[in-house]
């Protein structure tokens, strides 16, 4: 639990001896820029705290939340409920909340007034971690999502005022909070927020790699507070004594405390309870204070009710005097009284049940058997849960003890984990349900509950604990449940053939043991997707699944699993190659009811077959639902797959500047904020985007950062890989080196059992470069392999690359018909960059031939298309093959939205439509300080003023490109 009390007691004395400290600190928050932090370090009792209220006293213009971290812990986002507590933010029922909708001013408190207003946009994402009951919809919140609604919140504070957020015993922090101050630590640059946090270094953190991280940021200025100096002590001492000590008795106080703050008062209160009114002598200190003995004369001298009230707030640390009575075994009235007499010992704080220092807790605690601990946390869970309370405040109790031995325990902490889920904290629901298995490992139910948390995180024992329960379970339907959950479990852990092979063994039940009632055949068809999805994942089972379903029928497509099936089985027919006429319709049933249920695997599966049959329209709007549908709950992975997907189509469609936006979006997000290194769909696309751009360098540095391993046995993202860096590697010369990954491609399908032309067309490119090295028999040879499986596809663009590469490795007239032809079949597909391309080469063949007029006019028409689609790496091939045909260029073949990076593209569009600057942060994932750079360095870059003349340059380009 956290405590929102003040950080200083009433009767604290002056801070001495930080002067130093207390400078430093200054001078780095109000250095240049905001966003700033101080980490406090230091062993208990050195005066971390105090300096932090030091700090926070002089912030008199600054909104000040402060929480303590409690040591028994607390449930997921408890110390970001207790700063923000203040505020009125964490109270009442969600679904009446005024934070849901605008209340009555004449109603609504102040502080409510603005949490409303605070909670606009994107920053309602937070309130299942603000609300004690998680996400209102009662469904898991997506933790990112969560954390990106926090950090709106905290924006949208700090517009109205400076903001500092103190957090005092960091150690103790639970889990969820701790990441989330690490996630605005990174992206608190710009706003008028300061961290203020102490962290006590003699306890070993649960996350030390998140406090390193925050630690080593750049914002973040850490001071290991060290021991007070001889003269500091004697100042403390004649503040607390009103006598000067001399020598001797200072000499003796460093002796004993070693000029830890907190200990040096305790021995002054030892002075004034021994002799109030003797004058100060060395020989009067007691020896042996320290650290372990920091209450126990105080303990000495309590009766054994109070005792057991001094045990129950350790145990508890909580305000609620029913709750202490009942664990001391006594009344509300006897155990306030033995609160009062705790509060004049120097126990407790004075405006509060908690104690003055958590080393007197803990002396408390040690004082106290470790079995009649343990029994006082069971008993305590016990009371916690039959007076109703929360069951995460149960849990932290149920945390300590070393076994679950009761049914309602178990209970307890299911409960506790589901309300961490639906907050958006699965490494805590995890951690209470792995706690609850103590109690029955053969548990099926808490095995697939704790597996589907720990997917997040941990996905080996996430799939251990699904083998267990698979090898438990017996009844048809519950084996057919595991195993859809341990696909999409498999799925994450880039390892599918253990999930296809389970699959495999349930089809026979499913198809022998399920009835026919509408729910059995929404599950048996829910198992044959997922043999499609697992089994298409990996290059050594695509043959298997093609076996398989090589007669299955297409389903209708009314149900949302007939749909997730039916766009599987249109991406099977995509991979093997048949004919596009006959994958077409099925896909765009897919997508005709507009649902994204079930993951979008069923409409990424139409996407694939219908953009790579030239049905660009449907495939965009999908694509752009289910970004939006991201978008709107925070969910960047999800965001970023679908802006890869839809940068695939937009640069299939020949649309480079639009490709570039999403790509760079979709490659930021997965370095900058989900830090995933095994990702590679986003790293390739961007790749081929800056090829197109005439950036090769840049590209081979961002396939460089791929480390997916077993990368080579990914059906998909093995041949986007190969297809990316033989681009670069022959944009940048290296044919050769091309040349070997385009083959290795061709190779590695033929060898899956994948027959699509154009899923990674490289035989495409290898014409291209086997006819730049002269070896024309070769090329011929890779097309006459390939040309039945086009011809079977039968688009135009597919006819019209067939005709180019034969175009290519052709000498002569017959060369240049083939080419003549590519042009024709590819003129009015979206496949302009091919065209673009045999408008060029048939142009160079046309000069070659003499005939220079033909050959300005080809030429061009390729410049034209290639500035329409700003494919830079062409007109620097075009452009001067023109001048050598006599020709000049009717207009210039720069733009200036050319200029703009990917990202500033994407800021650019939505200020052009009206977007705020803080809207487009929150869509974007962004910082507005971020936004406002890229505004800035757009508006120079086009040589404009404002949003207004936006607007204008890019609907003109827009015009142009249509």
């Amino acid at each position: 639990m956290a405590s929102t009390s003040g950080l200083k007691a009433e009767d604290e004395p002056t801070l001495v001896g930080r002067d130093l400290e207390l400078a430093l600190i200054r001078e780095h928050l109000h250095g240049t820029g905001d966003g700033r932090a101080v980490l406090l370090r230091g062993p208990a009792g050195i005066g971390k705290t105090r300096l932090m209220h030091a700090l926070t006293e002089r912030e008199a213009d600054a909104r000040v939340l402060t929480v303590k971290c409690q040591e028994s812990g607390g449930a997921a986002y408890e110390a970001v409920r207790g700063l923000f507590a203040p505020l009125g933010l964490t109270d009442g029922d969600p679904a009446r909340h005024p934070l849901l909708g605008p209340a009555p001013p004449q109603a609504t408190p102040a502080p409510s007034l603005a949490a409303n207003a605070a909670l606009a946009g994107s920053a309602a994402l937070a309130l299942p971690a603000l609300t004690t009951d998680g996400d209102p919809d009662g469904r898991p919140a997506d933790m990112y999502g969560v954390m990106h609604g926090l950090y709106w919140l905290t924006a949208s504070l700090a517009a109205e005022r400076p903001l500092v957020l103190a957090v005092d015993d960091l150690q103790w922090c639970d889990e969820a909070s701790l990441r989330w101050l690490g996630f605005l630590l990174g992206r608190a640059e710009g706003l008028p927020v300061a961290l203020l946090l102490t962290l006590r270094t003699e306890i070993e953190p649960a996350r030390p790699d998140v406090l390193d991280e925050m630690a080593d940021a750049a914002s973040c200025l850490t001071v290991d507070v060290e021991p007070l100096t001889d003269d500091a002590v004697r100042d403390l001492l004649a503040a607390s004594l009103a006598v000067t000590p001399d020598a001797s008795v200072l000499a003796r106080c460093m002796e004993l405390t070693g000029g830890n703050p907190f200990l040096v008062q305790l021995l002054v209160r030892e002075l004034r309870h021994r002799a109030p009114d003797a004058a100060l002598d060395a020989d009067a200190l007691r020896d042996g204070l320290g650290h372990g003995t920091v209450a126990r004369f105080h303990l000495d001298l309590l009766t054994p009710e109070r005792l057991a009230v001094a045990k129950a707030l350790a145990v508890l640390e909580s305000d609620d005097i029913e709750a202490v009575a009942a664990l001391a075994g006594t009344t509300p009235g006897p155990a306030a009284g033995a609160a009062d007499a705790l509060r004049a010992a120097g126990l407790l704080r004075p405006d509060s049940l908690a104690y003055r220092h958590d080393l007197m807790r803990q002396a408390v605690l040690d004082a106290t058997p470790a079995e009649e601990r343990l029994a006082l946390r069971e008993r305590a869970a016990r009371l916690l849960n039959d007076s109703g309370r929360p069951s995460d405040q149960v849990a932290v109790q149920l945390m300590h003890l070393p076994e679950v031995p009761e049914p309602w325990m178990v209970t307890v902490l299911r409960s506790a984990a589901l309300g961490a889920e639906q907050r958006g904290a699965p490494a805590t629901a995890g951690q209470y349900l792995s706690r609850a298995l103590r109690y029955d490992l053969d548990d099926i139910e808490l095995l697939s509950a704790s597996a589907r948390v720990l997917a997040h995180s941990d996905h080996p024992t996430a799939l251990s604990r699904l083998e267990h329960a698979l090898s438990l379970a017996t009844d048809p339907r519950l084996r057919c449940r595991l195993v859809l959950q341990y696909v999409i479990t498999s799925l994450g852990a880039q390892n599918s053939l253990r999930a296809f092979e389970l699959v495999g063994e349930t089809l026979p039940m499913v198809e022998s043991e399920l009835g026919d009632t509408p729910d059995e055949q929404a599950l048996r068809t829910l198992v044959e997707a997922m043999a499609l999805v697992s089994g298409l994942d990996e290059k050594s089972t695509v043959r298997r699944v093609s076996e398989r379903f090589r007669d299955h029928t297409l389903p209708p497509g009314e149900t949302a699993e007939e749909r997730l099936l039916l766009g599987m089985l249109c991406a099977l027919g995509t991979l093997e190659g048949r004919p596009a006429a006959e994958l077409v319709p099925a896909a765009q049933r897919v997508l005709r009811v507009g649902d994204v249920s079930l993951g979008g695997w069923g409409a990424l599966g139409a996407s694939l077959t219908l953009y790579l049959a030239d049905e660009i329209k449907p495939v965009e709007f999908v694509l752009t639902t289910l970004l939006e549908h991201a978008q709107k709950r925070g969910q960047a992975w999800n965001s970023a797959l679908a802006s890869t997907t839809r940068a695939q189509v937009h640069l299939w469609a020949g649309n480079i500047a639009q490709a570039l936006a999403d790509a760079q979006f979709a490659f930021d997000l997965v370095h900058r904020d989900l830090r995933v290194k095994s990702a590679v769909g986003p790293q390739c696309t961007l790749a081929d985007v800056l090829v197109l751009r005439g950036d090769a360098r840049r590209a081979e540095e961002l396939l460089d950062l791929v480390r997916r391993p077993r990368l080579d046995e990914f059906a998909l993202e093995s041949h986007t890989y190969m297809m990316s860096r033989a681009r670069a590697r022959a944009a940048l010369g290296d044919l050769e080196g091309a040349l070997a990954h385009l083959v290795r491609c061709g190779d590695s399908l033929a060898e899956a059992g994948i027959g699509s032309p154009l899923l990674a067309p490289w035989w495409y490119d290898a014409a291209q470069v086997l006819a730049d090295l002269g070896r024309y028999g070769e090329g011929r040879d890779v097309v006459d392999r390939v040309a039945p499986a086009v011809r079977r596809w039968g688009t135009p663009r597919a006819e019209g690359m067939l005709a180019f590469a034969r175009g290519v490795l052709t000498p002569g007239d017959t060369g240049i018909d083939e080419l003549t032809e590519a042009a024709r079949l590819l003129d009015g597909t979206p496949g302009r960059l091919e065209q673009a391309r045999a408008e060029y080469l048939l142009g160079r063949r046309l000069l070659e031939r003499g005939d220079s007029e033909g050959a300005r006019e080809r030429l061009r028409r390729a410049i034209d298309i290639a500035v329409l689609c700003g494919d830079r790496q062409l007109l620097d091939q075009a452009v001067p093959a023109l001048g050598a045909a006599g020709g000049r260029l009717r207009r210039g073949t720069e733009s200036p939205t050319d200029a703009l990076s990917g990202s500033e593209r994407q800021v650019a569009e939505r200020a052009a439509a009206g977007a705020t600057n803080r809207e487009i942060a929150e869509a974007l994932f962004l910082t507005q300080r971020t936004v406002e750079f890229h505004l800035t360095s757009v508006y120079r870059k086009l040589g404009i003023r404002g949003r207004g003349e936006l607007a204008a340059v890019l609907a003109a380009e827009r015009g142009t490109v249509g």
